[in-house]
């Protein structure tokens, strides 16, 4: 599926559609990202709290370079209400969320392994033109670009650098909440009831070493 050549690797890689806005039928991948010198894949989801920090940089950064790059939502919602209410935020595209089809789920998977991703959220660059990888720690640039000047800085060093075909690309996983504490924000997450167990259990334990202090001044005053 890794995409290598010039012309059809857009839709190779996203599908035959984009979408502009919620609740729209999409518009042609290869139209839709036409004329764009970079596209940057955005792993992310509504319920990520580092991906709802993250993306107002994201936005920011995009408003100042948007001549230059398209940025694609890839959304690990799972329901229509929290895609819509998230995408909407957004400035740019979004590819036809997995929850949809047994199809846009099969296509998000093979991204995500294609791009070793391992946590979000991740921000993966390649060329425009030919779909070729430039880089995966592009999480970490855009938040260290504060001014105007060093966002156009960045872009322009993304286009200098030498693509490569994604499958000859060295993935380093920087760019993504792929830590500890990543995939315990997404653990919990997604299984709520784990949380409220462990808050549970927390209070008791907490309980208890307050009656041990209560015991041990007892003690002493005797």
């Amino acid at each position: 599926m890794a995409p290598n050549k010039a012309s059809g690797w857009s839709a190779d890689l996203f599908g035959p559609k984009l979408l502009t806005k919620p609740k729209t039928s999409g518009v042609p991948t290869a139209s839709a990202l036409g004329g764009k010198k970079l596209v940057a894949l955005y792993f992310s989801a509504s319920w990520c709290p580092p991906c709802r920090t993250f993306s107002p940089q994201l936005i920011e950064f995009y408003n100042a370079c948007k001549d230059d790059l398209e940025v694609v939502f890839v959304s690990s919602d799972r329901d229509d209400n929290s895609f819509n209410e998230y995408f909407g935020k957004f400035p740019w595209l979004a590819m036809v969320p997995a929850y949809t089809s047994n199809e846009s789920r099969a296509r998000q998977g093979k991204l995500a392994d294609m791009f070793k991703i391992q946590g979000i959220p991740t921000v993966i660059v390649l060329d425009g033109k030919t779909g070729k990888y430039i880089t995966d720690n592009a999480r970490t640039k855009v938040m260290q670009a504060g001014t105007n000047a060093s966002k156009k800085a960045l872009i322009q060093s993304w286009l200098d650098k030498e693509a490569v075909p994604i499958d000859q690309a060295v993935f380093t996983g920087a760019g993504g909440s792929g830590n500890l504490l990543g995939k315990v924000l997404k653990f919990f997450a997604t299984r709520p009831i784990y949380l409220f167990g462990m808050l549970y259990f927390l209070k008791r334990f907490l309980r208890y070493l307050e009656e041990l202090g209560k015991d041990e001044i007892e003690g002493q005053e005797l």
